[in-house]
């Protein structure tokens, strides 16, 4: 029974340190994405579609993926896409 008791309080220990880990990793990328540059871009009237990412590549992407998807097929270019892109926020 001790043992049982040994066990279980063990392997409680274990997991709350796991999940204290985590939480600690979370609340760091969380920090490091408050400090990152927002990037935005729109489309055009009448589309009017935003998307804003602290990615710039993610925001890019997003932009050409509407712009085939949504726009007969159009293929924006890499420089099209980027021009489009603006910084939305300054750096914290």
């Amino acid at each position: 029974m001790k043992r049982n008791l040994i066990v279980a309080c063990s392997t409680l220990a274990l997991a709350l340190s796991a999940s204290t880990v985590a939480l600690a990793a979370e609340a760091a990328k969380t920090e490091e994405t408050a400090k990152a540059p927002l990037y935005m871009a729109k489309c055009p009237s009448p589309c009017d579609f935003t998307v804003k990412s602290h990615d710039k590549d993610e925001v890019a992407a997003a932009l050409k993926e509407h712009a085939k998807s949504h726009h007969k097929g159009m293929i924006l270019s890499d420089a099209d896409a980027n021009a489009m892109i603006k910084e939305a926020g300054p750096k914290k």
